[in-house]
């Protein structure tokens, strides 16, 4: 693109949509730029309608299989309906329009360089509109206990407040990382069997996998049980079609300005828990170069994505001790195996990690800092209570889950 003004929001994300073969695509004559605006040969452009006009604040997707990684971007229609994709490599895309009020219209088969009107389809009723809303509109249909139920006048622990419940619901547990409320968390997987109630599924659902043990811990430990029922009530009221009370509104102002692109990259039955593009106090620092991902607890392989290129590299992370056990057990938030079976991966063990790289950080020089393993937990005696290290003084300490490595790019 040349003129358009634009605001570019680089994501690097697992995606699982799926494509499906659409009919040819319909093209305009190049008059087209007279009401859609110009398109360069790397932009596909267009403009979306409903049967009320032109579609506002939806969003319009392309997306491609024949790049070295699965790659989409998408844009937001302006008051006319209008939407330019810009700066698209080359490939056929499949193109479609999502957005809220409505399901997701047929997939159109397009290349760059080529304008497209797309056709927006309206839900046919509010629980297929709902389908779309974001996760934490299904999430906030869960009940919270009572102030009057804290302080030991119900099977809550005494020593827990509804201050402590709310940051573990909401801001400090799997919140912080996971959508809960998508589809997967709203819904009981029928692999689990039958249950009386959901709160039993809830009971059952939290031991799967590696994280079974220390998410038990948790709700049936340190919180003694009860946030099951609110999640089993949770989940039957779903099931039985309630709907999230308040719905979204299309994205307006500068939103409408917003261009995100993700890759596919990484493992399928691996997870990135962070990734890293620049130093935030120089953002400049590493422009346009590899985004590099930490797999934490589920491999010792860092995904690493070029976004010039499209293409993603895995690089096995060295530890100082090749002999040091994995990081998982007792003192990790993660198992050594499952403690019961995954509705999606059965009771195989996929995490076996020992670099445990939680996060990275980018300097000023491009070097990749890590916060992970290079050796077994133990610290030497210098960190521990009685050294003279005046660190040890100040804050002994007998282990250590984690450490500090260093990657230095090459050319």
């Amino acid at each position: 693109m040349t003129t358009k003004q634009r605001l570019y929001l680089s994501v690097a994300a697992i995606v699982t949509f799926v494509l499906l073969a659409g009919p040819p695509v319909q093209l305009r004559a190049q008059t087209a730029a007279q009401t859609t605006g110009a398109i360069d040969d790397n932009d596909i452009g267009g403009v979306v309608t409903g049967a009320n006009g032109p579609e506002a604040g939806v969003w319009v997707i392309a997306e491609t299989n024949e790049l070295p990684t699965k790659y989409a971007k998408m844009v937001v229609t302006d008051d006319l309906g209008r939407y330019v994709i810009p700066d698209l490599p080359t490939a056929n895309y499949s193109v479609w329009v999502r957005g809220y009020g409505l399901v997701d219209s047929p997939k159109m088969r397009a290349k760059p360089g080529r304008y497209l009107d797309l056709k927006a389809i309206p839900a046919p009723n509010e629980a297929e509109a709902a389908h779309y809303y974001p996760a934490i509109y299904w999430y906030s249909m869960m009940n919270i206990p009572d102030q009057s139920q804290f302080g030991g006048k119900s099977n809550i622990p005494e020593k827990l407040t509804q201050v402590d419940w709310l940051k573990q619901m909401k801001n400090i547990g799997c919140i912080g990382c996971h959508q809960l409320g998508q589809e997967s968390t709203r819904t009981i997987p029928a692999q689990f069997g039958h249950f009386n109630s959901g709160e039993e599924a809830w009971m059952r659902r939290v031991q799967s996998g590696q994280s079974g043990e220390q998410m038990t811990n948790q709700l049936a430990g340190n919180f003694g049980g009860a946030p099951f029922k609110y999640l089993g009530e949770w989940t039957d009221r779903i099931a039985k079609g309630e709907l999230p009370k308040s719905k979204p509104s299309r994205p307006q102002g500068v939103e409408r300005n917003v261009v995100v692109t993700s890759w596919e990259w990484g493992e399928a039955d691996r997870y990135l828990h962070d990734e890293i593009a620049s130093d935030r106090r120089y953002p400049t620092v590493n422009a346009n170069g590899p985004i590099y991902g930490s797999p934490e607890y589920s491999t010792d392989t860092m995904a690493i994505l070029d976004p010039k290129t499209n293409k993603a590299t895995l690089f096995k992370m060295p530890v100082q001790d090749p002999e040091m056990p994995e990081s998982l057990g007792p003192g990790h938030a993660a198992g050594i195996k499952p403690l019961q079976p995954s509705a999606y991966w059965g009771d195989q063990k996929l995490w076996d990690t020992r670099a445990n790289n939680h996060n990275a950080m980018i300097d000023k020089q491009g070097r990749v800092w890590l916060a992970a393993s290079v050796r077994a937990q133990d610290n030497a005696a210098f960190c521990k209570k009685g050294s003279d290290h005046p660190s040890a003084r100040v804050f002994p300490l007998d282990k250590s889950s984690r450490q500090v490595a260093m990657l230095i790019p090459r050319p």
